[in-house]
């Protein structure tokens, strides 16, 4: 009996080392500088106990990375979980989209768990825990990359989700108080965005979009149900509150198939009824982008169409020049050029016939027509111009006088077309009668030169 005493004491002892040893290994983990241990502030407690929760309440974790946002969640007296404070974060790794390999300056989307060991109270960023990446569901994928923090310093950090030092030093003191009520861990949830309808909507042309949706199961289950969920890895992608029919199958391959599984029947009706409102929503903010991105497209084809149209004087401008089309509007309105009309003539198309039909005597003919005129008066030709004039204006023909008979060689016979014509000539023109030459003025210049004649 004494033996059994002794026993039983010898064994609560080594038990009782073992607890002492644990809790020295998770005090180490939390360090032991004023930064790590410093207790939360009464305004924080104050807050804790208005939302009934105690600080040693579990605690969960989300980040937005889009909006830059860390969202710290604690379990209340109801046994779910409520949002306690969120932070604005100074920046987070890289955009929207997950973390693939090292160097390149994302942060990790995903569903990871952090534990007391993943806490760094010596970080060179001030406070930092380790999210824990890259988790099974990274690793199916052949993803690489490590170290990538939650911290403070609020400095630029490559694929790390940064506050500053205040923040930080509340954050690490939450996680810190809830590992000290017994939490063995905490989760950390990491969405590009929150996962509304309407940011799929606007991403949905991502090449991500499938990984956002698997992701967003996860999303919805918190937020149908307010607990942390079961996150599960297999086919390489996540499975979440799964519940294995086999007894003997309970093994999760992240890159092997799936054991047969079910979920819970009111989870699943909850995140099934969820979904569909989602999937209506995503529809209709579909459209609205649609439309909108339609509605602009058009308007730059406007304004690409207005600035191409040819503006008034530009040639002008350019050989002036002016600034271009486009810098300046050049306008110039054209002058007309003032052209004089030509005038008629004063003389009157009567007046010209008249001088046209009057003889010229025989002291104003020149000597060729003295030598060739055969007793004939002379009328000198209109001017060229004149003429042109005259017959487009009156378009009546012009008086030719036609010689007169030789007195060595009898009458002139004319034809019966001479005779005509000269008749219809001469009832046109109608000039005026010629008076009779003497007989002695009418002799011939020839017989005069040439006494030796007949």
């Amino acid at each position: 009996m004494a033996l059994k005493t002794m026993s039983r004491a010898a064994a609560v002892a080594v038990f009782g080392l073992f607890l002492a040893s644990c809790q020295d290994e998770m005090q180490s983990s939390f360090g032991t500088s004023g930064k790590a241990t410093r207790p939360l502030k009464a305004e924080m407690l104050a807050l804790m106990e208005s939302k009934g929760m105690r600080k040693e309440d579990p605690i969960l974790v989300r980040a937005f990375k889009q909006e830059q946002t860390l969202e710290v969640w604690k379990r209340d007296r109801t046994g779910r979980f409520a949002l306690m404070k969120s932070y604005s974060l100074c920046t987070v790794g890289g955009v929207p989209g997950p973390k693939i390999k090292e160097g390149d300056k994302q942060s990790p989307e995903g569903f990871y768990t952090i534990t007391p060991g993943r806490m760094n109270p010596n970080s060179q960023f001030h406070l930092a825990y380790d999210v824990g990446y890259p988790n099974a569901f990274d690793r199916a994928w052949g993803r690489t990359g490590a170290a990538i923090m939650v911290h403070g310093s609020c400095v630029a950090s490559a694929g790390c989700f940064i506050g500053t030092n205040e923040q930080m030093e509340e954050i690490y003191a939450l996680a810190r108080e809830a590992f000290r009520g017994g939490q063995k861990s905490f989760q950390f949830q990491a969405y590009p965005f929150r996962m509304t309808a309407e940011n799929l909507a606007k991403h949905r042309r991502s090449p991500h979009l499938a990984f956002w949706k698997n992701i967003k199961q996860g999303y919805d289950h918190f937020e149908v149900t307010k607990l942390e969920p079961k996150v599960e890895v297999c086919e390489k992608h996540y499975v979440f509150d799964p519940r294995t029919k086999d007894p003997n199958s309970t093994t999760f391959n992240p890159a092997g198939a799936c054991p047969s599984f079910e979920v819970p029947e009111e989870i699943a009706q909850k995140v099934a009824a969820k979904q569909s409102e989602d999937e209506k929503a995503f529809k209709v903010a579909v459209a609205e982008i649609d439309d909108t991105e339609r509605k602009e497209a058009d308007r730059l084809v406007a304004e690409k169409l207005e600035k191409s149209k040819p503006v008034p004087g530009t040639a002008v401008a350019a050989w002036l020049g002016a600034k271009p089309a486009d810098e300046v509007a050049v306008t110039v309105a054209p002058t007309p050029i003032d052209v004089p009309i030509p005038q008629p003539s004063p003389m009157t198309a009567t007046t010209r016939m008249a001088l046209a039909a009057e003889p010229v005597t025989r002291s104003e003919a020149s000597l060729a027509d003295r030598l060739f005129s055969f007793g004939a008066p002379v009328t000198p030709p209109a001017d060229d111009a004149s003429q042109a004039i005259s017959t487009a204006s009156a378009g009546q023909p012009i008086a030719v006088p036609l010689p007169a008979a030789r007195p060595d060689r009898g009458p002139v016979m004319a034809t019966a077309s001479t005779t005509a014509t000269t008749a219809a000539l001469t009832a046109a023109a109608a000039p005026a009668p010629v008076a009779p030459v003497p007989a002695e003025t009418a002799t011939p210049i020839w017989k005069k030169l040439n006494p030796f004649g007949g």
